[in-house]
């Protein structure tokens, strides 16, 4: 058997290979390995009619897939045409939490099962979005740049009319309660905070088992300190944050994104910015990335702005291709996956 193991600049094919002989290890069938990378995160990702969130040319794979049982990769285009060229493909294996960059309905008419890792980055977004938090509400950031970049000790700073309030005092407003959302939720309840949640989709019983109350958005917005973004980038969710939602808020309240840029109609969050109709925002995504150096958003001093590292941890990494590496056990041994993109194809 083959497997071609495409990495990136995170999840590298150190990472995969790591993971990949820590699961196959007792597999009884020798696996020859070949290599390829893309240039992500450094090269940012792309879109076209059939994939998204893919970094890197399908040509290149095409190049290399024919005679390959086992696919594993994180952001590698993959393609119909990649599909077309795979004449011996079994399972592939993608270390993250949707696989987007792949074409599923091309894989699921050529009977080839789609492995995937949900929530392998849910830690590190959770504990990155409270830090936000603590950023912008604290003005860590502000604090930082001053001492760094104009050599000034910002003593006015702890002025009252400057500081801002502890978690503990706070109202929390998720919008969203995934695995994200959820983890947010218990790190948040150590610290003392108020948490409400917005999503129409959580189911009563599950609702029992966190601390927290579950309201409609609009009272979210009209109580909220501060105002997490976790809900998935849909037709329903886009710019489900816009002027009219903005308006709502408290004067003092904080927008925090970790989600999707498009989550959030940016010309209206500006416009409460400089008006200071708001708080502040704290944004690790941008509907375009990375956005034009003219954005408007650059020019304001009560926005912390990040490169979408929310994410980016080594836990995240290797999580995500461990349960990549599982799922393709799973397939080669007869087992029935727990995370499989096209379950119809074990049906068969």
């Amino acid at each position: 058997m083959k497997a071609l193991i495409l990495g990136d600049r995170f999840m590298t094919n150190e990472v995969l290979t790591e993971c990949f002989e820590k699961v196959f290890h007792d597999y009884p069938e020798k696996i020859d390995r070949i290599y390829h990378s893309d240039n992500w995160p450094v090269e940012p990702v792309e879109r076209n009619d059939e994939v998204c969130e893919y970094c890197g040319s399908d040509l290149e794979i095409v190049e290399k897939i024919k005679d390959v049982d086992i696919l594993l990769t994180h952001t590698g285009c993959i393609t119909r045409r990649v599909i077309a060229a795979a004449e011996n493909l079994k399972v592939i294996g993608v270390g993250r939490g949707g696989p987007v960059n792949i074409n599923v309905e091309a894989c699921t008419e050529k009977g080839i099962p789609v492995m995937y890792a949900p929530g392998r980055n849910s830690g590190a977004v959770a504990e990155f979005t409270v830090g936000l938090m603590i950023a912008a509400t604290r003005n860590i950031v502000s604090c930082h740049q001053s001492f760094h970049n104009e050599k000034k000790w910002r003593g006015d700073m702890y002025a009252y009319s400057y500081i801002g309030n502890e978690l503990s005092n706070s109202t929390v407003g998720l919008v969203g309660f995934g695995a994200i959302g959820s983890k947010v939720t218990k790190i948040l309840n150590t610290f003392g905070s108020r948490v409400v949640v917005y999503d129409p989709y959580i189911s009563e019983e599950a609702k029992k088992n966190f601390n927290c109350r579950f309201v409609d958005l609009n009272t979210l917005l009209r109580e909220s300190d501060i105002i997490s973004l976790h809900a998935r980038y849909t037709a329903e969710t886009y710019q489900i944050i816009g002027a009219e939602q903005i308006e709502m808020m408290k004067n003092t309240a904080y927008l925090i994104n970790t989600a999707r840029g498009e989550l959030v109609n940016h010309e209206a969050l500006y416009s409460a910015l400089k008006a200071k109709r708001i708080a502040g925002a704290a944004l690790d995504v941008f509907e375009g990335e990375p956005p034009e150096d003219s954005s408007e958003l650059f020019q304001l001093d009560n926005v912390i702005a990040c490169t979408h590292l929310a994410g980016a941890s080594r836990q995240a990494a290797l999580i995500g291709a461990q349960k990549a590496c599982e799922g393709i056990l799973q397939i080669l041994t007869g087992q029935k996956p727990e995370f499989c993109a096209n379950k119809e194809v074990l049906e068969r």
